[in-house]
């Protein structure tokens, strides 16, 4: 279940921790008899594979384990030397504290004596690891986590206990869900993003439209920056006015609300300049990608019904346009008034129509 855990936290099905092994073997013979600290820590690893179940994942785990028991004395840093990783294969460690201390201390209460204590034990831990897994299992299976406070605050702790506890839920519930199907928010994250993080519902200007919520900002800040395009740069006022003359222009060939105009144009300081313009003029955009093959442009300007095509010359001769056309990289388009228009456009009328990529036929 770490495993997983961590697979989810990676994004990654591949992820290795360390756990602690007590380094005696039954195998060894007079083991019973040494004396000394024989406890090392040992790479863990745990791969999941697509579609697999987290029991499929568990047996064959397990199975990984008990062949690795034979390597429990090896040392860690051969163990590392031996992998692509060479160093810091581990950051955090897993420890089973499985000592049989109450079980050994009620049988010598046994039998009607007086129960064995112990009292005033103080213990003191050191680790070289930042974080601390610790499994205490018995009747009820305890879990603690100890953790470098320079490295991780309480609220990270809590909320990775949280999506530990979530895991182990699910598991519990049906042992049998797939891996990528499980799930790590609590019900608490669950409500916080979908409806906290959400929760953006705030009173705008409805009876406007975008464009006059652009002019108020001319008003505004007519001299800060408003588009960046590599070294080209146009203020807000710069950006109007520029605006304003080509939606003279749209105007004077019949642009109006719900009149839709073609914009078939790379990304480019002239592409921004022509949505806003047609808005101004009261119409509606249709933007095409000149990346299209020309049967399907062809196709989109017929079946939209545009007035007018809004292009550069060479996208125009490559795709041998035939609809009216103005070319945007024409200086005389941004030379007339430049002061705002009316506004003939209200909220109700259409601001643009995009088609959808028609893969397998015809856009619609």
């Amino acid at each position: 279940v770490w495993g997983v855990l961590l697979q989810k936290y990676n994004n990654s099905s591949d992820v290795v921790f360390g756990s602690v092994v007590s380094g005696r073997p039954g195998e060894i013979p007079g083991v019973e008899h040494m004396i000394g600290l024989f406890i090392n820590t040992i790479p863990v690893r745990v791969q999941s594979e697509p579609g697999e179940s987290f029991v499929e994942l568990m047996k064959r785990t397990q199975r990984q384990a008990l062949a690795s028991n034979a390597y429990d004395a090896f040392p860690l840093y051969e163990i590392q030397a031996l992998t692509e990783q060479k160093q810091d294969l581990i950051n955090h460690i897993m420890i089973f504290e499985n000592y049989p201390v109450e079980q050994q201390v009620e049988q010598l209460g046994g039998d009607g004596q007086d129960k064995f204590t112990i009292s005033n034990v103080v213990s003191t831990e050191a680790t070289n690891y930042d974080l601390n897994v610790v499994v205490m299992p018995g009747e009820g299976i305890k879990i603690r986590f100890m953790y470098n406070a320079l490295s991780f605050d309480q609220a990270g702790i809590e909320r990775l206990h949280g999506h530990f506890a979530r895991l182990l839920e699910q598991i519990s519930l049906n042992p049998h869900v797939r891996v990528e199907e499980l799930e790590l928010l609590t019900v608490a994250e669950k409500q916080q993003v979908t409806a906290a993080f959400n929760d953006t519902a705030c009173a705008f200007p409805s009876h406007q439209t975008i464009h006059q919520l652009f002019e108020e900002q001319v008003a505004q800040t007519p001299d800060q920056v408003a588009l960046v395009f590599g070294h080209q740069r146009l203020t807000y006022r710069e950006l109007n006015e520029r605006a304003n003359s080509l939606a003279r222009i749209l105007q004077a060939q019949g642009v109006g609300p719900d009149k839709l105009v073609g914009l078939m144009v790379q990304r480019s300081v002239e592409m921004i300049v022509g949505l806003l313009a047609v808005l101004k003029a009261g119409g509606a955009y249709v933007p095409i990608d000149p990346e299209f093959p020309s049967s399907r442009i062809a196709y989109m300007l017929e079946d939209s019904e545009t007035t007018l095509l809004l292009t550069r010359r060479e996208l125009a001769e490559e795709h041998h346009c035939n609809a009216n056309t103005l070319f945007l990289e024409d200086a005389a388009l941004y030379q007339g008034e430049s002061g705002n228009l009316e506004a003939i456009a209200r909220s109700e009328h259409l601001a643009y129509v995009i088609y959808t990529s028609g893969s397998t036929g015809n856009p619609k």
